[in-house]
């Protein structure tokens, strides 16, 4: 297959993708990197091959989403009626609800304060965080305890997601920037005081093997937190803990990066020190 071909062939797979409704706000440049290793795998077939490109953004994607897109705007309308009130326990009710269409945010719900306050111990009061591959993680700003004078640098693959999130922290006046950026394509390198790779080194490793660490070396931060699941989204947990330990503890060696060990609910969590 030449080269123009196989690009043709790219491009139908990448318009199917477009009118899924399921699909149709992920970045295009995570689209078209898993659409070109379909039609490889599925040796230039473009129906098995758009098969294959969904069955790889529900592994990174869609297995942490409802089968529906999340109503956000009923989501941000009962965060809006809650800062209007004033009442600062039914914005942190609000908040939990929405976090709770994420399957990511959910598992870390029973633990949130305890998450953070563990994290953030210790650590100097950062004017910058980034969270990359964030999901809805940012709207648990209010549980990080950070200066008011702190920026939040956010971004995700799915347009949808990252819209809803950059309004939450309006409506919460956090300051902040928010955009849609494939970890794989999209620079890692700003500067930033504290950045959070929260359960998404497995996702990139699924993609592309080694380039969890390979985000890790470019992220620009003195202080990286990583974190791991210790269960399967089916509640399994398969020695997990053990796996994602010594391999992570054993790479952070090799480089000389010192990191602080936690185990909060089912996440392992790495406090990186460049």
């Amino acid at each position: 297959m030449t080269q123009s071909a196989a690009n043709d062939r790219v491009g139908e797979i990448e318009q199917a993708i477009v009118k899924s409704r399921r699909y149709q706000t992920v970045a295009p440049a995570t689209v078209r990197r898993l659409a070109r290793a379909a039609l490889v795998a599925a040796r230039g077939d473009v129906p098995d091959a758009v098969k294959r490109t969904k069955r790889g953004l529900h592994e990174i994607y869609g297995a942490f989403l409802p089968p529906k897109p999340p109503n956000y705007s009923a989501l941000l309308k009962q965060i809006d009626s809650a800062v209007d009130a004033g009442d600062d326990e039914a914005v942190q009710e609000a908040l939990r609800r929405a976090m709770s269409v994420h399957l990511s945010t959910r598992e870390r719900l029973p633990h949130l304060a305890e998450f953070y306050r563990e994290v953030f111990r210790d650590l100097p009061e950062p004017n910058t965080v980034r969270d990359l591959a964030c999901g809805l993680n940012p709207l648990a700003a209010p549980w990080m305890g950070l200066p008011e004078r702190a920026v939040y640098v956010a971004s995700d693959i799915d347009a949808r997601l990252i819209g809803f999130v950059g309004s939450v922290l309006t409506r919460l006046g956090v300051d902040h920037r928010v955009g849609v950026a494939d970890i794989l394509e999209d620079r890692v390198d700003e500067p930033t005081d504290v950045t959070l790779l929260l359960k998404t080194l497995p996702c990139l490793e699924t993609q592309r093997r080694g380039s969890g660490w390979e985000a890790i070396d470019l992220v620009n931060s003195p202080i990286i937190v990583v974190t791991f699941p210790t269960r399967s989204l089916g509640q399994r947990s398969k020695g997990m803990f053990q796996n994602y330990s010594q391999g992570f503890e054993s790479q952070a060696r090799e480089r000389s990066y010192g990191f602080r060990q936690l185990e909060i609910g089912n996440e392992l969590v790495y406090v990186i020190q460049k």
